[in-house]
């Protein structure tokens, strides 16, 4: 881990698609690595179908759980804040990693958007909106269609800057996993996602593929950073986080965990009406259900003071 862990502009490449272990690696990086003024880390991986949330979001307000489970698509939650991303191989996700000073959102967003501009010119146009998200313009269809978001941790040292590229993503999936049921069902100050249409690159381009992006972002990340001398070798190294289980365990069964999944949601209000026309309102704190009005006995000794994401399906069938 050593090797990966020296300072100056890099690239690394992530070998695992899971997405706890990649989120993990992420982490430790930013937390281990030898930060030096003006030098960038580039991480590029992918992760097999999952969900990721923003570090204040609530679940079940962003993700359909039933769907995910039914269709083994994995719930995660991340360290930044944020909206929800939904992620398989067909998704790039890129994190540029620096000093807290050498922190700059805007640029490394507009560094993506002239890179694959320049590469597909004619095929279609790039920008950035004032969220910073990256919109495709459809000129032929007159329609905007976001193919990125972006969320950022900060910290006294160092910061980092992920941000998704949807190349051939499963769009059925994606609605599908963040079509949630609930959402008007809960009341709650966690953050909120923006919905927004979404496409692919490969929708507009059938050529585009994960493999040859990676050599393109990679030629660019080291002209921006001006390192001119590259070979083939020299691009990018691989890191399988398999070798270095010992040093994410600790952020992995953070993330895999049910406190870190469910019980850091902020404070929430689920109300449903129950087959007997009555509203029941589930008071939710640290993911433990605190109060229940307009309950009946039984359903108030079988539903209070219990882990809500335990009780959820059986509260849907009142």
């Amino acid at each position: 881990m050593n090797y990966f862990l020296r300072g100056g502009s890099r690239i690394i490449i992530s070998t695992s698609t899971n997405v706890y272990t990649n989120l993990a690696l992420e982490r430790f990086l930013a937390e281990n690595i030898q930060h030096q003024p003006k030098s960038k880390l580039l991480i590029l991986w992918r992760n097999s179908p999952s969900i990721v949330i923003g570090r204040y979001q609530n679940p079940y307000v962003e993700s359909n759980l039933n769907y995910l489970f039914e269709n083994n698509i994995l719930l995660s939650r991340r360290y930044s804040g944020g909206g929800t991303t939904y992620h398989d191989e067909g998704n790039l996700n890129l994190t540029i990693l620096t000093t807290r000073d050498n922190y700059n959102r805007r640029k490394n967003l507009e560094w993506l958007v002239s890179t694959i501009n320049d590469s597909y010119v004619n095929k279609f146009s790039l920008h950035i909106t004032k969220r910073d998200d990256i919109i495709l313009e459809d000129s032929i269809n007159k329609q905007q269609y976001k193919i990125t978001g972006s969320a950022s941790r900060l910290t006294r040292t160092y910061a980092y800057h992920h941000f998704t590229l949807l190349i051939n993503t499963n769009l059925n999936h994606l609605r599908q996993s963040l079509k949630s049921n609930d959402r008007f069902s809960i009341k709650s100050n966690a953050t909120e996602s923006i919905r927004s249409s979404v496409t692919c690159l490969s929708n507009y381009e059938s050529t585009i593929q994960y493999e040859t992006l990676i050599d393109i972002l990679a030629k660019s990340f080291w002209k921006q950073n001006q390192q001119t001398k590259w070979g083939s070798d020299y691009l990018y190294d691989y890191i399988d986080p398999q070798l270095f289980q010992n040093q994410l365990k600790q952020f992995i069964d953070e993330l895999k965990s049910d406190y870190f999944l469910y019980e850091v949601t902020p404070p929430f209000t689920y109300t449903i009406l129950a087959h007997n026309n009555r509203t029941i309102e589930f008071s939710i704190k640290n993911g433990i259900i605190e109060d229940i009005k307009n309950s009946n006995k039984d359903e108030y000794e079988k539903f209070y003071h219990k882990q809500f994401y335990l009780m959820y399906n059986d509260i849907k069938q009142l």
